[in-house]
């Protein structure tokens, strides 16, 4: 048999259905190549011969992934639908989430930040957050950043910045924001929090000035 070592390897990094999807495979894998032999061998036995002890033993493994199959697929089943049910909760949250990659590149935004923002979430997303903050504010932004770094996994902290249009144009936010770790303790991302530090009545600056843009 391969060594196990790196086939857990392979699984590390993986999203739970990602893990899922490639348990069922593995199991899908040994079914198809176990029962056909066992089939072979009953053929050559002729009718009614019992199975030996070590086919009796691979039958009751083969009948065991099955199993095991079937409930991984019922636990997918439920993280998808768990899934989708997050997406709707941060999408439409009244408030403007961001979230991030390592790098401190926005990985989604909520229709709050794309409002927040004023421009289209497939121009938020993908780029780093730092060039949104005022150019005057950015070191001081990426040492908020690294501090946050340091910080244990959901634990978060407040800072204060100001976002910059291309145009010119700013808005002063406060930021709640949490670092995501992987089980090794490594920083995933960070999930944060941007509100207006003043209410903003309407449209914020930065909308009215992606209009012009877009116009």
């Amino acid at each position: 048999p391969p060594p196990i070592g790196p086939i857990l390897n392979a699984a590390k990094g993986m999203t739970k259905r990602d893990r899922i999807d490639w348990l069922l495979t593995a199991i899908n894998a040994v079914e198809d190549l176990v029962q056909p032999k066992l089939e072979a061998r009953r053929k050559q036995r002729g009718d009614g011969a019992p199975d030996g002890e070590q086919d009796q033993e691979l039958q009751i493994c083969v009948e065991e992934l099955r199993v095991a199959a079937e409930e991984l697929t019922s636990l997918r089943d439920r993280l998808s639908i768990e899934r989708q049910r997050y997406a709707e909760l941060f999408d439409f949250a009244p408030e403007a989430y961001l979230e991030t990659d390592a790098r401190w590149n926005i990985r989604e935004a909520n229709r709050a930040a794309v409002e927040l923002f004023g421009c289209p979430q497939e121009y938020l997303v993908g780029k780093p957050l730092v060039v949104f903050v005022a150019e005057e504010e950015r070191k001081a932004f990426r040492a908020s950043l690294a501090a946050l770094e340091q910080k244990a996994a959901n634990s978060p902290m407040d800072w204060g910045a100001t976002l910059q249009s291309r145009a010119g144009d700013t808005l002063p936010v406060l930021i709640r924001a949490a670092a995501a770790r992987d089980a090794n303790g490594r920083v995933t991302g960070a999930r944060c929090l941007i509100r207006p530090s003043v209410p903003q009545d309407g449209a914020s600056p930065l909308s009215a000035d992606a209009s012009r843009e877009s116009g």
